[in-house]
């Protein structure tokens, strides 16, 4: 598990808006992998007062200066399965959180840990509850071409049901994250996308990319409530559930003029709008290019 330039510089976006990490805990004790040109590029954006103290900073490393340096934190703690990295509090995020530990963080940080615990919903309501009312947290997490990296790859859908107005949270932001290389930390160029919610456009933004890409999102904990009380459900198929109540003339017309071509073409059309269109990047409606 570790810190790469796309986390930090997500990072310190977040800090220049004003997100305190004074009291920070992280998902496993992380190292350091921003290379000292990189952290050159950081400094002189967010922090042109560090420029002279990047020289302390090592490739591989515990990321500890860096996040105390450069984020300003205070209090900083890792939470690991075991202290074998020397996580300073030991939990299996397997099973609940103990209530001593419930909203005692400032920023909760996961760059790289949720996808590898096999009872997910568990433990990402864990790390909801780690948050004190008023504080953030961050998630970065697998989307594509990383299959066997760990249990899962993780959708756009999943975050925006969870903490888009969900659970006491309120979502950020969610940004996609293509890399070349498999190991994101040996990807020199990463490409940054905003995601736009499924809900939002009214379909589902399915995305087959060539290499491999991951999610990062930053949601604020807006109010403490029982998280996952209620089961987040897919944004496309509560629309359907509810389209009884509507009618669309438009799309019903284009509905009928498509299912009056022959099987065969129908079938060929479609394919070739997934492939061209729907499920890539250049689909607009859902991601959108930004500079990182």
């Amino acid at each position: 598990m570790g810190i790469i330039r796309s986390n930090a510089a997500f990072y310190l976006d977040a800090r220049a808006r004003g997100v305190d990490f004074a009291r920070t805990l992280t998902l496993g004790r992380q190292r350091l992998y921003v290379t000292p040109a990189e952290l050159a590029a950081l400094a002189a954006r967010y922090r042109p007062d560090l420029r002279d103290r990047i020289g302390d900073l090592r490739y591989g490393e515990p990321a500890d200066a860096f996040l105390k340096t450069f984020l300003d934190v205070r209090d900083l703690q890792a939470l690991d399965r075991s202290a074998y990295e020397g996580a300073a509090l030991t939990h299996d995020l397997n099973v609940p959180l103990p209530a001593h530990l419930h909203q005692q963080f400032d920023v909760v940080i996961d760059s790289g840990t949720i996808e590898h615990v096999f009872n997910l919903p568990v433990a990402i309501a864990s790390c909801m509850q780690l948050v004190r009312r008023g504080g953030t947290l961050f998630l970065s997490s697998p989307a594509n071409n990383l299959c066997g990296h760990g249990f899962y790859q993780l959708s756009p859908e999943w975050f925006f049901r969870l903490f888009k107005d969900a659970n006491g949270f309120s979502l950020a932001r969610l940004v996609l994250v293509t890399h070349p290389f498999p190991g994101a930390e040996l990807s020199p160029r990463q490409t940054w996308y905003d995601v736009v919610d499924p809900a939002e456009i009214g379909a589902r933004a399915p995305l087959m990319t060539r290499t491999p890409a991951f999610l990062m999102m930053e949601a604020t904990r807006v109010d403490v409530v029982p998280v996952l009380a209620t089961p987040p459900q897919q944004s496309d198929y509560v629309a359907r559930w509810d389209a009884a109540a509507r009618t669309d003339v438009a799309r019903g017309v284009r509905r009928a003029i498509f299912r009056s071509l022959p099987s065969r073409l129908q079938s060929l059309a479609t394919g070739w709008y997934q492939r061209a269109i729907l499920c890539t990047l250049r689909n607009g409606r859902a991601f959108r290019r930004r500079s990182s």
